[in-house]
């Protein structure tokens, strides 16, 4: 498996710049690169890649091309760091764990903005969004 992976995440928001902070401190053999999708070429570094997408999910990007997003790539995230993270990564990656563990990175993705000031952190530039009469 290609451990290298590159992570393209919401750098306005608190809780991803945390959870960056946090995965680039347990990193010992360097697997990992994070780019904010604000900052990135998406379309050198991954063709049809959108800052759209981008912004409603994390995503990795192997050095082969292969693509994760969501909670799938929370998990290969984890995959990469050594003992028991990348125990729980290499479970957590596979399809039919990632597949029930989406619905709650939806959850978090959907309200980072308010988890993320509920901690303390800086806040997502995204607006929330609005409520339909």
């Amino acid at each position: 498996m290609d451990r290298d992976l590159l992570v393209v995440f919401d750098g306005e928001c608190g809780l991803c710049q945390v959870a960056r902070r946090w995965a680039e401190e347990r990193d010992r053999q360097g697997h990992l690169r994070f780019v904010p999708y604000q900052d990135a070429d998406l379309a050198r570094l991954a063709p049809g890649l959108t800052p759209a997408l981008a912004a409603r999910s994390l995503y990795v990007i192997a050095t082969d091309g292969q693509r994760y997003r969501g909670a799938r790539a929370v998990f290969v995230t984890l995959r990469s760091l050594p003992g028991a993270w990348g125990l729980l990564g290499y479970v957590g990656a596979l399809p039919p764990v990632s597949l029930l563990a989406e619905p709650v990175y939806r959850l978090v993705a959907r309200h980072r903005t308010r988890l993320s000031r509920w901690l303390g952190l800086a806040q997502c530039r995204l607006e929330a969004p609005t409520k339909r009469p």
